[in-house]
């Protein structure tokens, strides 16, 4: 007995079921519904009777498609193959890419061929080839016409939805239009052009029991994670293809969401790219001040990023969704939203696609100057991460060394002293002086004799003889003072290695998400850019350091005598002192200083304008306590 087709009342495919006369359940094999299958009479009733699919080309939609299929086949013999052609293969992970252009057809082509053909493919895609191809899955008679536009189909067997079981299998669909062998270079190049990547999309139910469309993002070794409408990426149970669209959210649909769910009592700032919600108590004016400048800086950060990123031939493009940015009045509620650890102040999170920050500490953790110069880096910081993976640069859950996402974002958050009490940003490839300063230090020998002789200051781990760019591709985390050797690589291939550069990052931006890579990895590839000898380049990163020293641009930091007392459990005072340039060193010093077991310690940085100064504010200290 012939097989035959059936439409699953879950998912809505097409099953062919071989043997429908078995009579056992026949499930399926993409979302395990029980399918309906014809009862045997019927089958025979229907092998008796004229053919459906046949009667139907004398009707008004059979000769609908009789006209379509006329209509293709002379010119299809010439340029359709050619011009109709998707790819087989598994759609690859989404990365943020522009928009494919309209095709440029081959000057060969006839005239009135070419009109119709560029008609078709708007937007890369091929919609009378699309057309064909469920013609010729829905009639068997069409099957028979391939012949007319030289045109042969393959089973999207290659699809990797689902496995056929039990001798059931989903209906084939024409995925790839195979056409002649011209051995036309302007045939292949046009063929390269029209190959757009299949959108896989599927049915989930959010946390508030919407149904909703999901895009695939990325897919490694079983792991499936998917593009929410609000932006955000989730890791879905289970997967229920679908054909309809994906419709990312608007800005109002979701700022309704946002302070209606978990963000409910805070007020919105709305941007151009930007939802920023904030905190603010109801008896001040100028509460949402912060929010305010926040939102210029972001959007500074934005269109500068954009506009450099395009004078460079990097591909970008637009925020898909709005931008989200979520600001805390107090430190205290920062940290009771999500436990992070306690030198975090800010931070992006990927799967969300949210920045979070706080306007107001719970304790000064720096001079008052360095507190103020870092506000309005930690969001520059932060929302570099965010822009860069929203505008098609660096793909979210792609597996960029840690170097480079910091040292980029580092690049692109240079702090400036406030203007107007509003927070300042010196804009992209400016000198960080808080980074030259630890980088100055790091392995000055006066520096090292004032941090005591009890405390071991960490330094970058590295092999001997191995060059500390390569220690640095290699780190999977960070210390605050190898944040500023980062932004020193970052800074140099930027400026002065700028064509290799954006080579590298074109690279970096064709990494799949969630695909692993090793460290030798990310070692490998930057040899492959930059050059193999890593010791000669350290020499020469030095070298530019040290001529930024003379630039105009660079303004040292102040010299800080840090005064550190603590309690201990015996009853005694434990007292120390340092004097540094460099805020994330005497941060740093204060972490290794303290002790857990001991009470709360206490400690002051007051800044001088010469080493001497505060070198003699500290032995007065130490003199008379």
């Amino acid at each position: 007995m012939e097989s035959v087709v059936t439409t699953c009342g879950g998912c809505g495919k097409a099953i062919r079921i071989r043997r429908p006369e078995v009579r056992r359940k026949h499930l399926c094999p993409i979302c395990g519904t029980l399918l309906t299958t014809p009862t045997s009479g019927a089958i025979e009733g229907t092998r008796r009777s004229a053919p459906a699919h046949r009667r139907a080309f004398i009707g008004s939609l059979g000769l609908l498609e009789l006209t379509l299929l006329m209509m293709i086949s002379a010119p299809a013999a010439v340029w359709s193959s050619a011009a109709w052609t998707t790819s087989a293969a598994a759609s690859p992970p989404l990365v943020f890419r522009e928009s494919a252009p309209t095709p440029r057809l081959p000057e060969s082509l006839d005239r009135k061929a070419a009109m119709f053909l560029q008609a078709a493919t708007t937007n890369g895609v091929n919609l009378v080839g699309q057309a064909v191809c469920r013609l010729l899955e829905a009639r068997p008679l069409a099957r028979g016409l391939w012949f007319l536009g030289g045109l042969s189909a393959k089973a999207s067997a290659q699809e990797g939805v689902a496995t056929p079981a039990r001798g059931d299998e989903v209906a084939a669909s024409p995925a790839l239009l195979t056409p002649p062998d011209f051995g036309a270079p302007a045939i292949d190049e046009l063929q390269a052009k029209l190959a757009v990547p299949e959108e896989r999309r599927f049915l989930l139910r959010d946390e508030d029991g919407r149904q909703i469309v999901a895009r695939l993002h990325g897919s490694h070794n079983g792991k499936t994670v998917v593009m929410l409408p609000d932006g955000r990426l989730g890791v879905p149970s289970m997967l229920v293809p679908t054909d309809e669209p994906f419709k990312p959210l608007t800005a109002d649909e979701m700022s309704d969401r946002l302070l209606t769910g978990p963000f409910s009592g805070f007020k919105l700032h709305r941007t151009k790219h930007y939802l920023i919600l904030y905190q603010s108590d109801p008896g001040q004016p100028d509460g949402d001040a912060f929010a305010k400048s926040n939102g210029v800086l972001l959007e500074d950060l934005y269109e500068r990023l954009s506009a450099a990123f395009r004078n460079h031939d990097m591909s970008v493009h637009e925020a898909e969704f709005p931008l989200v940015a979520v600001i805390f009045k107090k430190e205290e509620d920062f940290r009771a939203f999500r436990p992070v650890a306690p030198d975090v102040q800010a931070y992006y999170e990927i799967y969300t696609n949210r920045i979070f920050l706080y306007e107001t500490p719970s304790g000064r953790r720096s001079g008052p100057e360095v507190d103020a110069l870092l506000k309005p880096q930690m969001t520059a910081h932060e929302g570099t991460h965010q822009i860069l993976q929203n505008i098609g640069v660096q793909p979210r859950l792609s597996d960029w060394p840690l170097w480079l996402v910091e040292g980029l974002a580092e690049y692109c958050a240079t702090p400036a002293p406030p203007r107007k009490g509003v927070a300042a940003w010196d804009g992209l490839g400016q000198i960080n002086n808080l980074h030259m300063a630890t980088i100055r230090e790091i392995e000055d020998p006066v520096s090292l004799s004032m941090r005591g002789q009890d405390v071991q200051t960490k330094s970058l781990f590295r092999d001997p003889g191995q060059p500390l760019v390569e220690a640095m591709i290699r780190r999977n985390e960070l210390t605050p003072t190898e944040y500023a050797l980062a932004w020193a690589i970052t800074h140099y291939l930027a400026m002065k290695r700028v064509d290799d550069f954006t080579r590298f990052l074109r690279i970096m931006g064709a990494a799949a998400p969630l695909e692993p890579r090793t460290a030798d990895d990310h070692v490998k590839t930057f040899r492959e850019v930059f050059g193999a000898d890593l010791g000669k380049l350290d020499k020469t990163i030095n070298a530019y350091l040290t001529k930024l020293t003379k630039q105009k641009g660079y303004d040292p930091m102040p010299y800080y005598a840090v005064l550190f007392e603590q309690p201990l459990p015996n009853g005694r005072l434990r007292r120390a002192a340092m004097v540094s340039q460099s805020p994330q060193l005497i941060k740093q010093w204060i972490d290794e200083m303290s002790n857990p077991a001991a009470g709360l310690p206490n400690w002051q940085a007051t800044p001088f304008p010469s080493r001497g100064r505060a070198t003699l504010a500290v032995q007065e200290w130490i003199r008379t306590n």
